[in-house]
């Protein structure tokens, strides 16, 4: 019986890895269509492109980190090898049409290996509502100086000062939502609960496993954006600006892009936000931003698939015993 168990997870993991390859091999191909006529005559500096991808890839530990912390909360943990290994694989699910899909996948893992997939699921989205939180705050710690230009306004104008008010607003907002975030998450827990249709028990969340995923998310925002900056200066020397404005940017254009329920890992919505904006922010003509996106497009999509693939075949030792419900510290 767990022969016959075995055998029909192995043939849904194949089955898995290739609905996802086919997606993922499709929108490449679609943007790598639309990409290399723009390429001509681009100089790549690689070695400014390869640190970008070193330091996204330092980000996914980073948040790996903070769901193990986060998941301490339901009273269960997870060795950092087998929680990455299900970050990973799970994070596939999100080329796939429906997010559904990732949620699902993260809590049969989880459960595989001794994990309550409330639990896994819980934790996952407690980071996820932080770092939703954060990522406007730091939208509006790094923009705010810039907002009037973004939204077409000029200094004298009367609607220039409302505007600077407006992102402050945002900024002081976000930071009082974070520091009330351990009594109002169990609540936006319940409520995702019933929006994912998933029984999800909502534990005492200790306050510092909220900071600390605040911690985590904040620096993962502004990490992402100077690994952003560094891949922009190695697509075209003509790129300007400094490292805020590329974090403003990237922060923006990738909530846009996961919002966007409707679009699998938010192709196409990420890319019209970095084009519309990254002019306006003055860090690239619209040219040079269409092939940043598509580039950084087909950049990330490589470094969030290519790991979750590679683990998908690799069995963690620890997999299918009960996890260590103690506090690893």
């Amino acid at each position: 019986m767990a022969s016959r168990k075995g055998r029909i997870t192995l043939v849904a993991q194949w089955l898995l890895a290739a609905v996802v390859i086919g997606f993922a091999v499709r929108e490449l191909a679609r943007q790598w269509e639309s990409l290399a006529p723009a390429l001509a005559g681009v100089r790549l500096e690689w070695g400014r492109i390869l640190a970008s991808g070193a330091l996204v890839l330092a980000t996914y530990l980073l948040l790996i980190e903070a769901w193990r912390s986060t998941l301490r909360a339901w009273s269960q943990s997870l060795p950092f090898a087998t929680a990455a290994r299900i970050w990973f694989v799970s994070n596939l699910g999100k080329y796939v049409p429906g997010r559904v899909w990732q949620i699902a996948a993260m809590g049969a893992m989880a459960q595989r290996a001794g994990v309550s997939p409330a639990a896994a699921i819980g934790s996952s989205l407690v980071v996820n509502l932080v770092s939703l939180i954060a990522g406007f705050t730091v939208i509006a710690s790094t923009a705010g100086g810039k907002i009037a230009d973004v939204v077409g306004l000029d200094a004298a104008r009367e609607g220039s000062g409302t505007a600077q008010l407006i992102v402050i607003a945002i900024a002081i907002g976000g930071a009082v939502a974070l520091a009330v975030a351990p009594f109002v998450i169990p609540r936006l827990v319940t409520l995702a609960a019933r929006v994912t249709g998933r029984s999800i028990a909502v534990p005492h969340i200790p306050p510092r496993a909220i900071w600390i995923a605040t911690a985590s998310t904040v620096a993962s925002w502004l990490f992402y954006g100077v690994a952003f900056a560094w891949f922009a200066r190695g697509i075209s020397p003509r790129v300007t600006g400094n490292a805020w404005s590329y974090i403003a940017v990237y922060t923006g254009s990738y909530l846009a892009g996961y919002l966007a329920l409707f679009a699998p890992g938010g192709v196409g919505v990420r890319e019209a936000a970095l084009v519309l904006a990254m002019p306006r922010f003055q860090l690239a003509t619209a040219a040079d931003a269409a092939v940043i996106a598509i580039a950084s497009r087909l950049w990330l999509t490589a470094l969030e698939i290519l790991p979750g693939l590679v683990l998908l075949r690799i069995r963690n030792g620890v997999e299918g015993r009960p996890a260590d419900t103690t506090d690893d510290g």
